[in-house]
C-alpha cells in the first residue's frame, strides 16, 4: 500500500536536488568563498529540508490512496490533475527563485509575500516590473519542460487499480504513514522541529542559503506569520527591560543630551547643536535614492565610473563611506531615515500595522512644529506601503506623487515619471516656498534606478558595459547620478541654494556579490553625503566612521540647531568623539538574523543560534574574516549585550506606543 507513496516522495526529493543544482549553477557568481566541498555538503544538509517539504506535498495524495481502495478512472484523473497543478506551482516557484536570489541574495520566504498586496493596482505594478525586468518567457519554458517530465514520471502512480479494502492493513499503513510524516516534517526525533537555523552549518552564507528549500521557506513564513509576534517575544526575553533601557542609553545618548521624562520614554531627549556649520541652514533637502549602492559609487572607491556627478558633490561635501541602510527595502529605508527608528523583528512594515498608528518624533513632524513647510516628492504611488497615510500622520503636509506631474518628459510603464521630472518638480516647489519666505523640508524619494531599468535616452551618457551581469544596474545608477547632476545644477541657480542643506543617501543598496556575512551586508552599504558648501564649516572630505540611516535625523537637527525633543535611535554624526568608530544596526525583512556593526566589525546574531563576529574589509573587492567569536569572547559578549539592549528597547518603545511624548 505504501510503496506508491514512497515513490511519490522520492520523485520530489530528486526534483528538489536537481532544482537546487540549477540554482547553484545560475547563481555561481554569488558564491564568494564557497568551495565545491561545501556545496556538496549543502546538498546533503539540504535533504532534511527537501524531505520535510516532500512529506507535505505527498501526504494528501498518500491519504487518498489509503482511503480509496478502488478509485474510478475519473476520480484518478481528477486527483492527478490536482497533483499536476500543485507540482506546476511548486516547480515554477523554485525556478523563479533563481532571479529572486540574484536580486536579494536570499531564498523565497517572507519577502516574497511582502511584494504583493490587497490592492490590484499595486499588484499590477509588481507583475509589470517582473514581466519587463526579468526573462519570464525563458524561465517559463524551462519550467514547463521540467514539469512535463515530472508528471510523466508520476503518472503511473495515479492509474486506476483494483484492490480490496481491508480495515486492518489500511489502519496499520495509516499509522505507519502518520509516524513517518511526523518524523519527516520534524526531520528527526530531536526535541525542536526543523528550523531555518539548521541550514546554517558553515561559515559561507551562500552555502547556507543553498541548503534551504524555497518551498519550505515559504511554508515556514506562512506558519510564522500566523503565529504572530513570536520572534519579537523571543528577543524581548533576552534582557530585562530596565537593564536594556539603561544600556541602550549608554549606546545611543551622547554627552550633553538631556533625557525628557526618563521614567516613561526610553530615549526621548533634547540635543545641543553641533558646530559643523558656520551658519545654520534655513532649508533642508533630503534625497533618498532608490538602490543607490556604495558598491557602485566612485566617491566610495568603486571603479565603474557610474557616479561622476555624485563624486563631484562629495568632493565639496562631507561623505560617510561606511554608511548602512537599516534594511533592503524602500519602506524600511524611508521609515528609518525619517523617523530614526529601527526595523525590528516581526515589525518590518510598521506603516501598515497598528503599532505604526502612533506619532513618531519624525523629522517632518519636528520641523513642522517649528514652522517649516514639509513636502514629499516621489515618482510612484504614495498608496504603496501606505506611505501617504503614514507620513501625513508624521508631519508631512504636502505630497506630490505619480499622478501629480505636469507633462513629464518620460514615464516608466511600471513605476511612473523619471527622476529628472521629479527633480524638476522639486525645484519648482522649493522655489515657490522660498518666494513666500517659507522655510522648507523637501523629501525626495527617487525610483528610476529600479528594475526593469526602463530609462530615458540621454544624450552624452554612454552605456556602461564593464559590469558583466550587473550592467543594467550600473546603467540605472548612472542615469540616477545624471539626474542628480541636473538637479544640483538647477538648484545652484536658485536664491535658496546657499541657505539649504542637502543630504543624499541610498534607501538601500543592491544584492551584489560576494555575499558578506549572513545578513548580506553589501545590500545595505550606501553612501551618505551632507552637502552645503556655503554652510558647512568643517573641511570637505571622506569620513570613515560607521554611520546609519538612523543617524540622519539627529545629525540634521544638530546642524539646524533645534532643541526640540526627539527619540532617535541614531546619533549626531558631527558630535561623535574622534575615537568613536560609529555603529549601525541592520536587518533584512522577514529574516531572523540581525547585524550590529561597530567600526570594522560586525556581530550577526539570532535567537536560535550562537552569535558570530567578523572583521570587515569594505574595499574593492570586499571581504570578511572567519568567525572570531571564540577568539574574542569578551568583545563578542559586549556587542551581543549592545544589540540585545537596542532591540529590546525598540520593541518596548514600539509596542507600548512610546514613540512620541503625548504632550508633543
Amino acid at each position: 500500500m505504501l510503496l506508491p507513496v514512497l515513490w511519490l516522495f522520492l520523485i520530489w526529493l530528486v526534483a528538489f536536488q536537481l532544482l537546487r543544482g540549477l540554482l547553484i549553477v545560475a547563481t555561481w557568481s554569488h558564491h564568494g568563498d564557497a568551495t565545491l566541498g561545501l556545496i556538496w555538503q549543502s546538498l546533503l544538509h539540504g535533504m532534511r529540508f527537501d524531505a520535510a517539504t516532500a512529506v507535505w506535498l505527498t501526504l494528501p495524495f498518500a491519504l487518498w490512496r489509503l482511503s480509496r481502495g478502488s478509485p474510478g478512472r475519473w476520480e484518478c484523473r481528477l486527483v492527478f490533475s490536482a497533483y499536476g497543478l500543485i507540482s506546476l506551482v511548486a516547480i515554477f516557484a523554485l525556478i523563479a527563485e533563481v532571479e529572486f536570489y540574484k536580486e536579494f541574495q536570499m531564498r523565497l520566504g517572507p519577502l516574497a509575500y511582502d511584494y504583493f498586496s490587497t490592492q490590484a493596482e499595486h499588484n499590477t505594478i509588481v507583475l509589470g516590473m517582473i514581466w519587463h525586468g526579468y526573462p519570464v518567457v525563458r524561465w517559463t519554458l524551462v519550467c514547463l519542460v521540467l514539469w512535463a517530465v515530472f508528471i510523466w514520471i508520476a503518472r503511473r502512480l495515479f492509474r486506476p487499480r483494483a484492490s480490496r479494502f481491508e480495515l486492518a492493513p489500511c489502519a496499520l499503513a495509516t499509522v505507519l504513514l502518520a509516524g513517518a510524516a511526523v518524523i519527516g516534517i520534524r526531520s528527526g526525533f530531536q526535541h525542536a522541529p526543523l528550523r531555518w537555523g539548521n541550514a546554517y552549518f558553515s561559515t559561507s552564507t551562500y552555502v547556507n542559503q543553498m541548503t534551504l528549500n524555497g518551498l519550505w521557506s515559504l511554508l515556514d513564513a506562512a506558519r510564522s506569520s500566523s503565529s504572530g509576534q513570536k520572534l519579537a517575544r523571543q528577543w524581548e526575553r533576552r534582557m530585562p527591560l530596565d537593564e536594556a533601557i539603561q544600556r541602550a542609553r549608554q549606546v545611543v545618548v551622547l554627552p550633553g543630551e538631556k533625557l525628557v521624562d526618563a521614567g516613561t520614554y526610553p530615549l526621548l531627549r533634547v540635543s545641543p547643536p553641533n558646530d559643523a556649520v558656520g551658519k545654520r541652514p534655513r532649508n533642508v533637502v533630503l534625497v533618498m535614492m532608490e538602490s543607490f549602492t556604495a558598491r557602485f559609487c566612485g566617491a566610495v572607491g568603486a571603479p565603474f565610473g557610474a557616479t561622476p556627478q555624485f563624486d563631484a558633490l562629495a568632493r565639496e561635501g562631507i561623505l560617510f563611506d561606511r554608511a548602512f541602510a537599516v534594511s533592503t527595502h524602500t519602506v524600511q529605508g524611508a521609515f528609518s531615515t525619517l523617523c530614526s527608528f529601527p526595523n525590528l523583528p516581526d515589525n518590518d512594515r510598521p506603516a501598515k500595522t497598528s503599532t505604526g498608528e502612533q506619532p513618531f518624533r519624525s523629522l517632518p513632524r519636528i520641523l513642522a512644529e517649528n514652522g517649516w513647510e514639509t513636502v514629499f516628492l516621489y515618482n510612484g504611488l504614495f498608496s504603496w506601503d501606505n506611505m501617504e497615510g503614514f507620513y501625513r500622520h508624521q508631519g508631512v503636509q504636502r505630497f506630490i506623487g505619480r499622478n501629480d506631474f505636469k507633462n513629464p518628459t518620460f514615464v516608466d510603464q511600471d513605476w511612473g515619471p523619471c527622476d529628472f521630472d521629479v527633480f524638476n518638480r522639486a525645484i519648482e516647489e522649493f522655489s515657490d516656498l522660498a518666494a513666500k519666505r517659507k522655510r522648507f523640508l523637501g523629501v525626495i524619494l527617487t525610483l528610476s534606478n529600479h528594475a526593469p531599468f526602463d530609462l530615458p535616452k540621454v544624450e552624452g551618457i554612454e552605456s556602461i558595459t564593464t559590469g558583466g551581469e550587473q550592467n543594467n544596474r550600473l546603467n540605472g545608477v548612472h542615469y540616477a547620478d545624471w539626474a542628480v547632476g541636473q538637479f544640483m545644477a538647477s538648484a545652484r541657480k536658485q536664491e535658496w541654494f546657499e541657505d539649504t542643506l542637502f543630504v543624499f543617501v541610498g534607501d538601500h543598496g543592491f544584492g551584489v556579490p560576494p555575499n558578506i556575512t549572513e545578513v548580506s551586508l553589501l545590500h545595505m552599504h550606501v553612501p551618505l553625503l551632507f552637502y552645503a558648501p556655503a554652510l558647512l564649516a568643517g573641511s570637505p572630505g571622506v569620513r570613515h566612521q560607521t554611520a546609519s540611516q538612523l543617524d540622519i535625523l539627529p545629525t540634521i537637527l544638530g546642524l539646524i540647531g533645534l532643541d526640540s525633543p526627539h527619540q532617535a535611535f541614531g546619533r549626531d554624526l558631527f558630535r561623535l568623539p574622534a575615537d568613536d568608530p560609529g555603529h549601525a544596526y541592520v536587518k533584512r525583512p522577514g529574516e531572523p538574523m540581525l547585524g550590529w556593526i561597530k567600526g570594522n566589525e560586525i556581530l550577526v546574531a539570532s535567537t536560535g543560534s550562537p552569535a558570530h563576529l567578523y572583521s570587515l574589509d569594505l574595499g574593492f573587492p570586499p571581504s570578511a574574516s572567519g568567525d572570531l567569536s571564540d577568539a574574542e569572547r569578551s568583545g563578542t559578549a559586549t556587542l551581543v549585550r549592545d544589540l540585545d539592549a537596542f532591540v529590546v528597547t525598540g520593541l518596548h518603545t514600539l509596542k507600548r506606543r512610546l514613540a512620541s511624548a503625548s504632550s508633543q
